[in-house]
């Protein structure tokens, strides 16, 4: 779908432009838009998200360039790989927001706002994993396997999802690894 306007934009850019995005999107088919459709409905589970707001979430995204699609990733992929990742996240979110309130012995912090994790804290989380994730934007395959580990994929989920064999996935892995003790030779705090 999109490989047809990627002619358009030099060559030398590896993700989508949001115009390119907006008209990937517009280029998808009925049948893919009801995919789309289903696919959220399956992921919705647990994330206190509505009809609609998953593949919404996923779209704005990618039009602000907080989530880039790779050129050589097909446009459906990257979107269902996002939605995929959002919902993991929104679930993990609405876990700990959950098991918060469900602790016994825990209600007395429940009264004290600085024991509870605040917007604040969910944006420095959010502002972590994007500077990871704009760390790794020249590398397409490590972005993938920074999508399917956020996705909670491993193994051959993770091989399937990315489209690596072992030693590419191996190797994705490595450099990864490599950047991220480069960048935080202290470890990081999420």
């Amino acid at each position: 779908m999109h490989e047809a306007t990627a002619t358009r934009d030099p060559p030398h850019q590896t993700h989508l432009s949001m115009a390119e995005i907006g008209a990937a999107f517009d280029a998808l088919s009925d049948d893919d838009r009801l995919k789309l459709t289903a696919i959220e409905a399956q992921l919705l589970g647990a994330t206190g998200l509505g009809r609609g707001d998953l593949l919404h979430e996923a779209l704005c995204r990618a039009l602000t360039g907080r989530r880039k699609c790779p050129r050589h990733v097909p446009f459906m992929a990257f979107l269902i790989e996002t939605m995929k990742s959002l919902a993991f996240h929104y679930r993990e979110r609405h876990r700990r927001s959950v098991a918060l309130a469900d602790s016994p012995g825990q209600s007395d912090d429940l009264n004290n706002p600085d024991s509870i994790p605040g917007p604040e804290d969910q944006l420095i989380s959010d502002s972590v994993l994007e500077d990871i994730y704009n760390h790794f934007e020249s590398d397409d395959e490590a972005t993938l396997v920074l999508m399917g580990w956020a996705d909670g994929l491993r193994g051959g989920d993770l091989r399937e999802a990315t489209g690596l064999d072992q030693s590419g996935l191996d190797y994705a892995i490595k450099r990864i690894r490599a950047r991220m003790r480069k960048l935080y030779p202290n470890g990081w705090i999420s």
